[in-house]
């Protein structure tokens, strides 16, 4: 595909992932805004998953730490879209 096209689907707001892709990215970065939220009111990121104000929150960390755990050790199927930047 060329550029002209590319910029031409952008314009008119072309999402080039999927509904399903877009909601978990979405999900993600609502999650990660409540992370930063709970750490500038407590002062550390270690939510427990015993919380009851932030189980949620706190399941999140944890499958957050799971996934970097597999990305590290180079099981990139079991790292489900762990990246450099996440």
């Amino acid at each position: 595909m060329c550029e002209e096209r590319i910029k031409n689907l952008e314009s008119i707001g072309f999402n080039w992932g999927s509904e399903a892709a877009s909601k978990k990215r979405n999900a993600w970065d609502e999650m990660f805004e409540e992370l930063k939220l709970f750490k500038s009111k407590h002062g550390h990121a270690d939510v427990s998953t015993k919380d009851a104000d932030n189980s949620k929150l706190g399941r999140w960390v944890s499958s957050q730490r799971k996934l970097y755990r597999h990305y590290k050790a180079g099981n990139k199927q079991k790292s489900k879209g762990m990246c450099e930047e996440r």
